[in-house]
C-alpha cells in the first residue's frame, strides 16, 4: 500500500483572514471533495490541523504519485466559497516490508516537506 500525506497551503492565512468558522467549512469541503475522488478501497482521514492522510491500495509509488497529482489539480480547480482558490502540497511514499508505522509516516512527512520547500502546490515522492 501507499501513503499520501497532504495539507492545505497557507491555511493559517485563511483562518486569520476569514475566521475559524470559514476555515472549518474549507476543511469539510476539502475532505468531501477528496473523498469523492478516491477509489472505494482508499481511506481518507484528517491527520491533524490542516493535514490529511490517505492510505491507498495502490501498491506502486508511481500510481500513488499520479493519484496525488490528480487530487492536487482537482483541488486547485475547485471553486471553494469564500476563499475562491485553494492549493495543497502532497508527500507520497510506499510501504516497504518491515517499515514501522513511524517510519512510513516519517517518509511521507519528509516528502511533504520537500513539496512545501519547493514552492507548495506540488507532489513529492520518496521510496526509501
Amino acid at each position: 500500500f501507499t501513503v499520501i500525506l497532504f495539507d492545505i497551503d497557507h491555511f493559517k492565512k485563511i483562518n486569520d483572514t476569514h475566521g475559524h468558522d470559514i476555515g472549518d467549512k474549507v476543511l469539510i469541503q476539502l475532505s468531501a471533495l477528496v473523498k469523492n475522488l478516491l477509489r472505494g478501497d482508499d481511506l481518507l482521514a484528517r491527520w491533524g490541523g490542516e493535514e490529511f492522510v490517505i492510505l491507498s491500495s495502490a501498491t506502486e509509488l508511481n500510481d500513488a504519485y499520479e493519484l496525488a497529482n490528480r487530487l492536487r489539480k482537482e483541488i486547485a480547480r475547485f471553486p471553494f466559497p469564500f476563499v475562491k482558490t485553494l492549493t495543497c502540497s502532497f508527500g507520497v511514499t510506499r510501504y516497504e516490508t518491515g517499515d514501522s508505522k513511524e517510519e512510513i509516516v516519517k517518509k511521507a512527512d519528509k516528502a511533504l516537506y520537500i513539496s512545501k520547500s519547493d514552492g507548495r502546490n506540488r507532489v513529492s515522492a520518496l521510496s526509501a
